[in-house]
């Protein structure tokens, strides 16, 4: 006579996730699948509005011999084809998923290396400058984002509606577990991480993954926009999450990150308008300037992934 292995608690999955992590594909992958089943699926989802209108920011390093300023091809998501086997933020190896910012100094921080090489003070910077492209995209409908945006820090703009909707999450969720996750894998998504441990990141990329590939039944009372309650089911565009590197700064920057499905540039609901090309020059071991803009293209017009009539404009 056999019997059937019981499954984990969610408290128990709780203990495992803080406890490991995946030491293989396949560790992580048995991984995924129960805590898809048996933990996630139990947990409510705070979902947030971008208005129509709005614009966000996504930069990249300019590594390239054309020069030329708003491609898209450049300025949009990782194509599939770049061999990326890393785990991101909220992405699995070889996942691509279109990044970006609310403010564009933080999206330039984001990406800039001397940010990144300056965190570490026994570092000196091995190169005298770096040039960024920053693309502004304008949102051209309404977006819904899952929101983590609640673990140990809120700007002083958001601090009070914030706080005003944890605690309504709070009270909504009827088993301790519901509460201890939230809080756990929001302060997650506040965890500095470089590419060298990138195996840290998988259990945001996990709940990130988790949260594109499901739909979700709005429920009344618990910090919603109350005109999505009235739905049955709905899906999220992206997820809306604090930046490391931006908190990290003293004052912190303003904004926050994000990261949405790819089909929305393809569908237009992020439309590329406008780009420009940043440079950052190196002063002395830790010294640098970061906000200089070299030229930019406001003549994005063509609706492909190569615009050939962008217009480079050396500013004066």
């Amino acid at each position: 006579m056999t019997s059937k292995m019981q499954k984990p608690t969610p408290y128990e999955i709780l203990e495992i996730i803080k406890s490991r992590m995946p030491h293989s594909q396949e560790d992580y992958d048995s991984l995924k699948t129960t805590l898809y089943h048996d933990l996630f699926v139990k947990i409510p989802v705070i979902v947030n509005k971008i208005p129509k209108g709005h614009y966000l920011f996504r930069t990249v390093p300019v590594s390239r011999i054309d020069i030329s300023v708003g491609r898209k091809k450049y300025l949009s998501y990782r194509p599939e084809s770049i061999d990326y086997p890393f785990f991101n933020r909220c992405s699995e190896p070889q996942q691509s998923h279109f990044y970006c910012s609310t403010d564009r100094m933080l999206s330039i921080v984001e990406c800039s290396y001397f940010i990144s090489a300056g965190e570490d003070p026994n570092v000196k910077f091995t190169k005298e400058s770096e040039r960024l492209e920053v693309g502004v995209w304008e949102i051209t409908r309404d977006l819904y984002v899952a929101d983590l945006r609640f673990g140990s820090f809120a700007h002083a703009d958001s601090e009070e509606h914030l706080s005003e909707l944890k605690a309504r999450y709070g009270q909504f969720a009827k088993e301790q577990y519901v509460v201890d996750f939230f809080e756990f894998i929001n302060l997650s998504f506040e965890t500095p991480i470089n590419k060298v441990s990138h195996l840290k990141y998988w259990l945001t990329a996990c709940y990130s993954n988790f949260l594109f590939d499901d739909q979700f039944a709005p429920q009344p009372g618990w910090g919603n926009l109350e005109e999505i309650e009235s739905k049955k089911m709905m899906p999220v565009d992206g997820i809306f999450y604090h930046s490391v590197k931006g908190l990290q700064t003293d004052p912190p920057l303003s904004g926050y990150n994000m990261v949405l499905r790819p089909e929305l540039v393809e569908q237009e609901d992020l439309k590329l308008i406008k780009a420009a090309i940043f440079q950052t020059k190196q002063f002395d071991d830790k010294t640098f300037l970061l906000d200089e803009q070299v030229m930019q293209n406001t003549n994005i017009t063509a609706n492909s992934w190569n615009y050939v009539d962008a217009k480079d404009i050396p500013l004066k």
